[in-house]
């Protein structure tokens, strides 16, 4: 079995990569289980084709859900939305604690070949970090683009990581820019993190997030499915992380303000 977390900056494009590498792994044969850990439990919506009821919505009306009320199932995957407060109210951090331990009480993941968790925003809260810190993920994923706010979150990521010790696997480009490649490659050696993928902006998976499925499915042939089978591939066959460095905030603004 091999687990994965990914974060990254709010509206980043995770929970559209995390929907996507596991149907292409998936459609491998592999058995995956996908966990989303956002409040807004929009994980799973490209594989499910709607929004499943969060478990921590269900543990509100009753304390013991059944299994079969909060995992629901396409094929050789798995899905689960763990939810969180409503807006103003509570913390998403505790409530992912909560609703992941009874998931892990419930069910067996060691019936899985790959579980994904799709982490929301940045590890700035100590909550959010359970993933990592109790080691239900091997290592993390990072998805940034190249502007400074997401290179902003990605460091506070690493120095997260690099906090609690734990293994990042690389960085995933998200909806590249022209020569934004140099920014990513400035940050990538700084950290010492390798870039596992670029994901161009694609149209393809606008249209297919349009309609609740994920691109792989509505456009099997396209060169944007292609990328993310092979990135897809790339992750399976990743064999150890590393802890990963962090940057001040100088450091961070260097990378933008250095020649090439």
């Amino acid at each position: 079995m091999k687990s994965v977390a990914i974060y990254g900056k709010g509206g980043i494009g995770k929970s559209t990569l995390a929907s996507n590498i596991a149907y292409a792994l998936s459609k491998i044969g592999l058995k995956v289980l996908l966990i989303g850990c956002d409040p807004k439990a929009d994980s799973t919506i490209n594989i499910i084709g709607k929004r499943i009821p969060p478990l921590l919505d269900l543990m509100k009306i009753n304390k013991n859900p059944s299994i079969d009320m909060f995992l629901f199932k396409l094929n050789n995957i798995s899905c689960i939305e763990i939810g969180g407060p409503e807006p103003g109210v509570g913390c998403a951090g505790r409530g992912l604690i909560v609703g992941i331990n009874y998931l892990l009480e419930n069910l067996d993941i060691n019936n899985y070949d790959f579980i994904i968790f799709d982490v929301p925003a940045d590890i700035v809260c100590g909550g959010l970090a359970v993933i990592v810190k109790e080691k239900y993920a091997e290592g993390v994923i990072i998805v940034t683009s190249d502007d400074f706010m997401s290179i902003y979150a990605a460091n506070n990521i690493c120095r997260g990581l690099n906090t609690l010790k734990v293994n990042a696997f690389g960085i995933l480009y998200n909806r590249p820019v022209k020569n934004g490649i140099k920014y990513i490659e400035k940050f990538s050696r700084k950290v010492n993190l390798p870039i596992i993928g670029t994901i161009p902006y694609s149209e393809e998976i606008v249209n297919a997030n349009k309609i609740m499925k994920t691109v792989i499915e509505v456009y099997p042939n396209s060169n944007i499915s292609n990328i993310i089978r092979s990135i897809s591939l790339s992750i399976l066959n990743i064999k150890e992380g590393r802890i990963p460095n962090w940057l001040s905030i100088n450091e961070i603004e260097e990378i933008f303000h250095e020649d090439s």
